[in-house]
């Protein structure tokens, strides 16, 4: 089996949905808008940020840049905790980590934004390179975005495990050739997904290790 495993972070690791419905409120109070609620906001996540802050803004198209620097601002103020990882998440990082698995994160969230997310819900020690979506020149779904995750943690041109929730992430597992594991405890933006489908974090540790289909 591949001895590296690639995670998505928001709706694989993270459940951010929470704290950028509180963002979003936060924006759209500011322009005398109502706010989403939670469950609009799941069903946004997956769709890129430009898309995300245009649905919640009732604006016809994408958002601009000048509305996504705002939403980021307002999404910078939101506190992480452990509390916001999927129930699971922490105790199979450490397993697979003490296993001898090299991990790593191919997020499309900027840089800066990821890693204090994964330092405040205490996760980032686990993995050996987090690469955003502003770190890279082609962000998700292209197949560089992983290709460069994987070189940064010194596992470039091998088999790897891509762990994700979106059509987006399948993508990009695709375009690399990477074994894809849908985790079906995020944010889905299709009804089914190529790959093995976890049902929960707890088939993670089987599925990456020892290739069990959950």
């Amino acid at each position: 089996m591949p001895r590296a495993a690639v995670f998505d972070l928001d709706g694989t690791l993270v459940d951010s949905a929470p704290a950028i419905t509180r963002a979003l409120t936060v924006l759209c109070h500011t322009r005398g808008l109502t706010a989403p609620a939670l469950a609009e906001v799941q069903g946004w996540v997956s769709f890129g940020v430009a898309r995300l802050v245009g649905h919640a803004l009732r604006l016809e198209d994408a958002a601009n840049a000048e509305d996504i620097a705002a939403f980021r601002t307002c999404y910078a103020m939101q506190p992480s905790t452990a509390d916001d990882l999927y129930p699971g998440i922490a105790l199979a990082l450490m397993q697979l980590h003490a296993a001898g698995m090299r991990l790593g994160v191919c997020t499309n969230k900027p840089q800066a934004l990821a890693e204090r997310v994964l330092s405040d819900t205490g996760i980032a020690p686990y993995f050996a390179a987090v690469v955003g979506g502003d770190a890279t020149p082609l962000p998700k779904p292209d197949g560089a975005h992983l290709r460069h995750t994987l070189a940064q943690m010194g596992c470039v041109e091998q088999p790897c495990n891509f762990i994700g929730d979106s059509s987006v992430d399948a993508r990009a597992a695709a375009a690399y050739g990477a074994r894809f594991l849908w985790a079906c405890w995020g944010y889905p933006d299709v009804d089914t997904l190529p790959g093995v489908c976890l049902a929960t974090p707890d088939n993670l540790v089987g599925s990456i290790l020892h290739g069990d289909n959950a």
